[in-house]
């Protein structure tokens, strides 16, 4: 699933292509996260909600959920846009089993420097406090599914998981081309693979049966736009995404350069006073979050 861009000047720098991003069946998480959720599962002889509130802050967990709830076994193909409606869903045993096939993200590694420079305590941080402060957005604002725009700053950087880790050497010719000529994340993705991290998260999307919904928000978070659909979602997330940052929870990625405040408020309908009077509370679901990772 590819969206527009402007041409290059010469070809792309890799073989790379979308298509190879179809055949992933899974994303795999970090051992502190399976952990801290099996402990939680097997303390239990239900789906309780601490489980579910586990779940609900790994991006690759919930790709997972979402990738089963929305197989035609249950009945909604292709319509299941948020974690907590999966959730519900699913069912107690059909979570837990997703969780036990779910790979541990080091296994891709022989040694630690082949995981490149990337953080992924960090991008699992931000990525948790992204969704809590989309999700409380969402509320705020009103007039949009709070519980999709959770899910949607949850897996905004699934592209960036599943690029560093099944194609590692191709990412770190993005990192030095990056680095070379001091430009954001996606843009060294377009020059030298002929997409960005977000376009490999819509094309995972689309092979695992998501909702156009959900891939249409990630595809323009970076970039949000009047003229495109479910822009509120984008614009929430892009927001959260920025706010997250500047209270010290980056994704450690320069993914995008930060959209400009004053155009993401204007978007969303909402004055800089508005945000001001939702921070403190917005505050408080990302020290939720981060509570509830239990991964520092």
């Amino acid at each position: 699933m590819k969206e527009e861009t402007a041409p290059f000047r010469d070809p792309p720098m890799t073989s790379l292509t979308l298509e190879r991003f179809r055949s992933l069946k899974n994303l795999p998480s970090l051992p502190e996260q399976i952990d801290n959720v099996l402990m939680a599962a097997g303390t239990s002889s239900s789906m309780d909600y601490s489980i579910v509130e586990m779940i609900q802050y790994d991006p690759p967990m919930a790709m997972a959920v979402l990738k089963v709830a929305n197989t035609p076994i249950y009945g909604y193909p292709g319509q299941i846009s948020s974690l907590q409606q999966a959730a519900g869903l699913l069912g107690s045993g059909a979570i837990k089993n997703i969780i036990l096939r779910t790979p541990i993200i080091e296994r891709f590694f022989d040694t630690p420097s082949e995981a490149l420079s990337i953080d992924y305590l960090q991008l699992w941080v931000h990525s948790g406090i992204t969704a809590a402060v989309s999700g409380g957005l969402g509320r705020f604002i009103g007039g949009m599914e709070s519980d999709v725009s959770f899910t949607a700053g949850l897996i905004h950087d699934a592209g960036v998981i599943a690029l560093t880790v099944y194609f590692p050497i191709a990412f770190a010719k993005v990192q030095d081309f990056m680095d070379e000529n001091q430009i954001s994340l996606i843009e060294a993705e377009k020059q030298t693979l002929g997409f960005s991290h977000l376009e490999v998260a819509g094309e995972i999307m689309e092979a695992w049966g998501f909702p156009p919904q959900l891939s249409q928000v990630i595809l323009q978070c970076a970039a949000p736009a009047k003229n495109k659909m479910n822009r509120e979602i984008a614009g929430v997330v892009a927001l959260a995404k920025s706010l997250a940052s500047e209270w010290g929870f980056p994704s450690g990625l320069k993914d995008f350069a930060e959209t400009e405040r004053n155009h993401l408020l204007a978007l969303l309908g909402i004055s800089a006073k508005e945000l001001q009077k939702w921070e403190p509370e917005l505050k408080k679901y990302a020290e939720f979050a981060l509570d509830t990772m239990k991964i520092f």
